[in-house]
């Protein structure tokens, strides 16, 4: 995930059990959580967003939960971006 904290006043630890709460209400069960910390872009969208937070969370999940992810942080601005990657 790459996050969008511009106009989030809160600490990150919140930002994080929240957004790990919400993976875990699509049935995900949460593993390690790397925060990679401020990275800048190779490719700028938005002049000004030049960088995000990277944040790496390894969880299990049934197959529907990629789609239950991307569809709850659909709407959270502190999420700009999701990957998610199988294994």
């Amino acid at each position: 995930m790459i996050l969008d904290t511009r106009n989030y006043q809160d600490s990150m630890e919140n930002l994080i059990e929240n957004i790990k709460a919400k993976m875990a209400e699509t049935g995900a069960s949460i593993g390690e959580v790397i925060n990679k910390g401020q990275l800048k872009f190779q490719r700028v969208t938005d002049r000004k967003f030049p960088s995000g937070i990277y944040l790496q969370i390894a969880f299990e999940a049934p197959p529907t939960a990629p789609d239950g992810i991307r569809s709850k942080f659909s709407l959270d601005s502190t999420v700009n971006r999701i990957f998610i990657e199988s294994k």
